[in-house]
């Protein structure tokens, strides 16, 4: 990996470098020259019987090898890596499991079709960032408390089965307690950043429990943003199980852009599975800015160049000591 610099203006001097790598080679062209013009040969095999040949070129070379190590290390070069503050908070899918879920106006079925979209939003949430899972019809349900461990959630979620009501309101309120007992659990936290996000999908309102105002407002009491997506189209329509009758269930988005305005979240509309997998998109890219920001860690690695440089140029000084002993 190219390293960055602290101070990349100082990499002109690798130019002095070649410079003296340019002048070698002029050197050893001079003189060549001027043994072709000493035309007694025998006195100069006389005078430097033993001349070194190879050998001072491959001394030429670690030497320059070792004083452009030396610049690149004078230059201070760093190693940059960014890492999540460990504060950040975490991640709650609420997921709503009401029979109105069971509607066909999303292929197959608004339930599965969610299913699909949850498990790839989750499995896409950074490896960093703990994921938890909560399902609500008439009753709220903690499935997986927030965790590092995506094949849980994505057992659970796999699982999950149609009941009876809609409790938007407990789940909201349940949901935010968790969070904030969850927080409190690390005396390190940043207390300036939220406890958790929360993701709320579902496609109606509000039939049984807390209103979904006051879930709301717990939330925003938290300060956990609340991220809503109402999921399904104004067509939709099931089968009473009690009467056989066919009951419309239209999405009902008017309760959830309110939730997302008194929280500081987001509501997105979505009608088909690729509009809900936009929908997700949309709310990871959010996250990141919510949870807290990365932190760029800069390693400077100025000592290792150093180190190297001197191991090259006391290599040098070795090789002349003994290879050029006499040469002189």
């Amino acid at each position: 990996m190219i390293p960055d610099f602290l101070e990349p203006g100082r990499l002109w001097l690798l130019l002095v470098v070649a410079l003296l790598a340019a002048a070698y080679v002029a050197s050893l062209t001079w003189r060549k020259a001027a043994q072709v013009r000493f035309t007694q040969v025998d006195l100069l095999d006389r005078v430097a019987p033993k001349r070194p040949r190879w050998r001072r070129h491959v001394i030429a070379v670690v030497q320059l090898v070792g004083l452009a190590l030396a610049v690149v290390a004078i230059a201070r070069p760093v190693e940059r890596t960014t890492e999540r503050t460990r504060s950040e908070g975490r991640i709650l899918v609420l997921f709503d499991v009401s029979l109105s879920m069971e509607a066909t106006d999303v292929e197959p079925n608004r339930l599965d079709a969610a299913k699909i979209a949850a498990k790839n939003f989750i499995d896409e949430v950074d490896d960093d960032v703990e994921v938890g899972l909560v399902s609500f019809a008439g009753v709220v349900r903690v499935e997986v408390e927030p965790t590092l461990d995506r094949g849980r959630i994505d057992r659970r979620l796999a699982d999950l089965e149609l009941d009876l009501s809609t409790a938007i309101g407990d789940a909201l309120d349940v949901s935010s307690r968790l969070l904030v007992d969850r927080a409190e659990e690390d005396p390190e936290r940043d207390q300036e950043l939220a406890p958790g996000a929360i993701v709320l999908l579902t496609d109606g309102a509000t039939t049984i429990g807390r209103e979904t105002a006051d879930g709301a407002a717990a939330a925003a009491e938290a300060g956990i943003p609340v991220f809503t997506i109402a999921f399904g189209t104004e067509g939709g329509t099931i089968i009473d199980p009690v009467s056989g009758e066919i009951v419309p269930v239209p999405v009902a988005p008017a309760e959830l852009e309110s939730v997302a305005e008194v929280t500081g979240g987001l509501a997105f509309e979505a009608q088909s599975g690729n509009e809900l997998a936009d929908a997700y998109d949309q709310v990871r890219d959010s996250l990141g800015e919510t949870l807290g920001e990365e932190i760029e860690i800069t390693k400077e690695l100025t000592w290792q160049w150093a180190l190297a440089a001197f191991i090259f140029l006391t290599t040098a000084w070795a090789l002349s000591l003994w290879w050029l002993r006499g040469m002189v």
